[in-house]
């Protein structure tokens, strides 16, 4: 039997830093279900987990604490990830809450993650800007997908 649809939108921020002599560009991710974020505001998105938990099921910490230790911000528990041929279901073991989500959307949305980030390190390379992935894994010499 198929779950409603929970709405999820992977989004790519991009953002501008500078000091007195250095101009660089940060990279992160967020994550909305259904119009809200699932994680607290400091926290982050562990790119890598979010890739690997697209590939098999599982226990993956998709968010953390901005240190990088989940349980700083609260996640003691694990998303778990359950696929089925056309849906992938999140549950949030610290919340019992349910997400299914279209899978062909989500790795489509991942895909245009990937193909942006390609586009801004090209620019920034031409442009001699350093790109700095923050809370995921996304250096300038990183090739993803």
């Amino acid at each position: 039997m198929k779950m409603p649809i929970d709405i999820i939108y992977i989004e790519l921020i991009v953002v501008a830093n500078q000091t007195e002599f250095d101009i660089w560009m940060s990279g992160s991710l967020e994550i909305t279900i259904n119009g809200e974020k699932p994680y607290g505001e400091s926290d982050i998105i562990d790119y890598d987990a979010l890739l690997e938990s697209l590939e098999s099921d599982g226990e993956y910490f998709i968010f953390s604490c901005c240190c990088g230790l989940p349980k700083c911000s609260g996640w003691l528990h694990p998303i778990k990830v359950i696929h089925s041929e056309s849906q992938t279901k999140w549950i949030n073991l610290n919340s019992n809450k349910i997400w299914h989500f279209d899978k062909s959307e989500l790795e489509e949305q991942i895909k245009t993650i990937n193909n942006e980030v390609k586009i801004f390190k090209k620019y920034f390379r031409e442009k001699e800007i350093e790109y700095v992935g923050y809370g995921f894994n996304l250096q300038v010499e990183h090739t993803i997908l």
